[in-house]
């Protein structure tokens, strides 16, 4: 599934999500907010929405973030070699699979720590993809 668009295309993770709406004036707050802008195309998978929605109850991020489908498991399978936990294959494939111009994670020990391997996209902290847009 491939999306046109003008502005940065972001995957966020459950770890970005959750330090945003937890802390609105932080660095990934911040990020949130220029998805309300319209200055950021913010998307996250069902499965990393699932795994908000295990660490906050009342959550209706639905109406600022797109919600797009688990990515195929032929492309999970795909980044099963690369990544550090297995369980975080998900969420390469679907920042492959949707043509995103940036993955946005606070999980320095198994996403930030294999962006030098991913040539597709890339993978930033939310510090990284502030200054990158701010410019």
């Amino acid at each position: 599934m491939k999306y046109k668009h003008h502005k940065p295309l972001v995957l966020f993770n459950a770890s970005v999500v959750i330090a945003g709406l937890y802390n609105p004036s932080g660095g990934s707050g911040k990020i949130l907010k220029w998805i309300k802008e319209k200055r950021v195309i913010g998307v996250i998978s069902e499965i990393i929405l699932d795994e908000v929605n295990k660490h906050i109850k009342s959550l209706n991020i639905e109406k600022t973030l797109l919600i797009v489908s688990p990515p195929a498991e032929e492309m999970i399978k795909n980044y099963l070699a690369i990544v550090v936990d297995p369980g975080d294959a998900h969420v390469l494939a679907s920042a492959k699979e949707l043509s995103v111009d940036y993955l946005v994670t606070h999980d320095k020990k198994h996403l930030l720590s294999i962006k030098e391997k991913i040539k597709d996209f890339k993978i930033v902290s939310t510090k990284e993809l502030i200054e990158k847009l701010s410019k």
